[in-house]
């Protein structure tokens, strides 16, 4: 691998780095969860709101009712007394409050159906952070172990990379070895045909040469006699 396409394969590592810790699925999914918790504490003041305005409408009716008593009480009292005015402004008063009940009668149910809504809502809601939850430390196990698996994945790769660069740098020294080992063998062959001249030997021809070889193998011989000979006598 050329340094160029080295830094390259380092620089692209950095980036994906990057890339992941911009967006880190770990810190999106307590994102995600953070948001429906959010969701369910304002559903909850929802149903708190909901229910305290329920509870005072419902007081407001008992006190109309109450009263509904009273000016019915009032107009038979004023009948009695034969104050039919009296009465009269005594009926009036209860249409006006049996009215007015009716109204809340209405109001009390809409707000009923309201609070059920939001129960049920929060019920739902209450499941799916239950569920969400328990899938968010799920998926966080499978993330983390994806990423070691993903740098095991990574080093054994830079591990084969930089293993594939020292047999490469081997073959390159064992083949550059043996080119000189032949250049070394055919320079050696080429002095010995005389074709090269002995730079340590420049005035020595190729005849001299062998004449100097005829004369070393000569020695060798009366040497090799006279070891011969002195075994002999030895003997």
């Amino acid at each position: 691998m050329s340094i160029i396409a080295r830094f390259k394969e380092i620089f692209q590592a950095k980036a994906n780095a990057a890339a992941n810790q911009l967006e880190d699925p770990k810190a999106s999914l307590d994102y995600s969860l953070t948001k429906l918790e959010e969701n369910r504490r304002q559903l909850s003041r929802s149903l708190v709101e909901v229910s305290a305005a329920k509870r005072r409408l419902e007081k407001q009716e008992a006190q109309l009712a109450t009263a509904v008593s009273k000016y019915e009480e009032q107009a038979q009292t004023a009948v009695t007394a034969n104050r039919d005015d009296l009465a009269r402004i005594a009926l009036q008063r209860k249409q006006e409050s049996q009215a007015r009940q009716a109204d809340l009668v209405d109001s009390i149910a809409s707000l009923e159906r309201q609070e059920a809504t939001l129960k049920e809502a929060q019920v739902n809601l209450d499941r799916k952070i239950a569920l969400f939850r328990s899938r968010k430390e799920e998926l966080k196990a499978i993330h983390d172990s994806a990423q070691a698996q993903l740098r095991v994945q990574e080093a054994l790769s830079g591990i084969s990379g930089d293993l594939a660069d020292v047999g490469n740098t081997i073959q390159r020294t064992e083949a550059r070895i043996q080119e000189m080992q032949s250049r070394a063998d055919a320079i050696d062959a080429l002095v010995d045909e005389g074709i090269l001249q002995d730079v340590l030997e420049p005035d020595v021809d190729d005849i001299d040469r062998q004449l100097a070889e005829i004369g070393r193998n000569q020695a060798i011989e009366e040497e090799l006699a006279r070891l011969k000979e002195k075994t002999a006598v030895a003997a």
